[in-house]
């Protein structure tokens, strides 16, 4: 951790690195113009990165430069069981071939804190219809995975940094939404923003939160446990303005289908995408972290939301404690990742989408851009009066099925619908 900007945080005793400072020590004004994640990623360098480098790599951020890398400290990795697994069996290797040179095994653990969530193994063999669905159904998982569980068990004692969340709790993704991710880290007496790398496609749900959060391989989580970098170059950060607000009775899944197909046709393929306007700033947490959830589906890296009164509603709701919120709505107004803050923001590309034109449809699974409109159903003769006609079903039945998408979990409104 470097020493130069570090001062004292307002209204505690933690201490902050000025970004603003350094980034205006460049180019006096530049850090107004700076978006949400380029603000984000500037901190982690002037907190982490060589200090010989320090000025150059924030000049790709004030001049919108890509001819250099430069480092990424993720503060966190979230992996499911199966990838997560792996990457600990490596480490548990490791330990073997220390213990064999007569070194101390115990030394061997990740430098960055890493949480492992049990959620990729649960198969559904007993229906709904049964009330002793969930207890069959996990007495099956943990019969089939006897082996598997029994070494992530011993990970979670073995390993310091390692939190193992077990099987039965939820998805990864409403699990880091809900409760693994503080917003604003504490370490060594410094806040600094929450960032994460995640072993899942949908790992940017948690963007939704503002906090910077990408899917990547198990090798590159691996990496980034064991305290390595993550070098990138400036990506293409695109501003989407949402504005308008849904009607009454359109949903959350009607929203994000019409701008996964919205999204596709405008090509954000490994853009980080931030959401902002009127628009935006109406939609709730659950509204946002289906958006984001959605993020590999229109083919982006990041779906980004600047942190705002939603989000402290939202850290409230769930329970994180009180200290914890006050720090984060201190801290994102203080450094500039409070909304009203980025209302000088500059991006290269700005997409405007409507809210107010979403209509109720139908897509996917397979081609979520490809919508459906309801209205059009009977039309096509894909629905329409029924009678009793064999193969068919009446009029106004209902089907109820189990839906296992992640990007329902953090919505429980969409849960219920």
């Amino acid at each position: 951790m470097n020493s130069q900007y570090r001062k004292s945080l307002p209204g505690t005793a933690l201490d902050y690195f000025d970004t603003r400072a350094a980034v205006d020590a460049i180019q006096p004004g530049a850090y107004d113009k700076l978006p949400y994640t380029s603000r984000v990623l500037a901190e982690n360098l002037v907190r982490r990165c060589d200090p010989a480098t320090l000025t150059a790599s924030l000049n790709q951020f004030i001049e919108r430069r890509r001819d250099l890398d430069f480092p990424w400290f993720p503060a966190r990795v979230v992996c499911h069981d199966i990838l997560g697994q792996t990457a600990l069996v490596d480490l548990a290797g490791l330990r073997d071939a220390i213990a064999d040179q007569g070194g101390d095994p115990a030394l061997v653990n990740p430098v960055v804190p890493t949480q492992l969530i049990v959620d990729h193994s649960l198969a559904v063999e007993a229906g709904g219809f049964d009330p002793d669905a969930f207890d069959k159904n996990r007495a099956i998982e943990d019969r089939r995975n006897e082996d598997r569980f029994h070494f992530i068990n011993w990970t979670k004692k073995a390993f310091k940094n390692v939190d193992v969340i077990p099987p039965g709790n939820g998805i990864m993704h409403q699990i880091n939404l809900e409760k693994m991710s503080p917003v604003v880290q504490v370490r060594d007496g410094v806040a600094f923003a929450d960032t994460c790398v995640g072993t899942d496609s949908h790992t940017p749900m948690v963007d939704a939160l503002g906090v910077i959060s990408v899917g990547v391989g198990g090798l590159e989580a691996e990496s980034v446990m064991l305290g390595r970098a993550s070098w990138m170059r400036l990506p293409d950060i695109t501003g989407v303005e949402l504005t308008g607000r849904l009607r009454p009775g359109i949903t959350s899944t009607d929203m994000v289908l019409a701008l996964t197909q919205f999204l596709r046709r405008e090509r954000v393929v490994g853009a980080y995408l931030e959401f902002f306007g009127e628009g935006a700033n109406a939609l709730t947490i659950g509204d946002r972290a289906t958006i984001s959830n959605m993020t590999p589906e229109y083919g982006a890296t990041a779906a980004m939301f600047y942190i705002d009164q939603q989000t402290i509603d939202y850290l409230r709701l769930t329970g994180r404690e009180d200290e914890q919120v006050k720090l984060v709505e201190q801290f994102a107004k203080h450094t500039g990742l409070w909304a009203d803050s980025l209302t000088s923001a500059e991006y290269e590309r700005v997409l405007s989408f409507d809210l107010s034109s979403v209509a109720r449809s139908l897509a996917g699974p397979s081609n979520p851009h490809a919508l459906l409109p309801t209205a059009e159903l009977a039309a096509r003769g894909i629905s329409g009066v029924v009678e009793n006609q064999p193969g068919k079903m009446p009029d106004g039945a209902v089907i109820i099925a189990a839906i296992t998408s992640c990007t329902n979990t953090s919505n429980p409104r969409n849960m219920i619908a």
